[in-house]
């Protein structure tokens, strides 16, 4: 959850940095209206800015690989195989199949040979590793 905040939060902040950055150019390349347009422009430092932009350039690497962090740990998980355990609840007679992780869906799954499994009312989802 402080993950998803903190992602938000720079987000945010480089998006604002981004408009301001634009201002400041927009600014510099058109004259105020108070000064003589043969008047030279004042010259900006580069150091603060340069940092700046490696500083966003940074933060937007930073959660790219993130991002694909994420997305490969939800992918390899999706693929991991587990033991499905149904119980009956009224015989406590129980079956064992494999699956995918990914292909259980409430109660029903789909194993690892094909066969889709619907659960009844009286039946139990039990899911361990393989």
């Amino acid at each position: 959850m402080f993950l998803k905040l903190l992602l938000t939060l720079l987000v945010i902040a480089g998006a604002l940095l981004t408009l301001r950055m634009r201002n400041q150019r927009h600014l510099r390349q058109y004259p105020q209206p108070g000064r003589l347009i043969n008047e030279p422009a004042p010259v900006a430092k580069r150091a603060p800015r340069r940092s700046i932009q490696l500083l966003a350039s940074g933060a937007v690497v930073l959660m790219l690989a993130g991002a694909g962090l994420y997305l490969y740990h939800q992918w390899s998980s999706a693929y991991q195989v587990v033991t499905v355990r149904v119980i009956d609840t009224r015989s406590k007679q129980s079956t064992s199949y494999q699956a995918y992780r990914g292909d259980i869906d409430g109660r029903t799954f789909q194993t690892t040979d094909g066969r889709t499994v619907t659960l009844a009312e009286v039946e139990r989802l039990e899911i361990g590793p393989e």
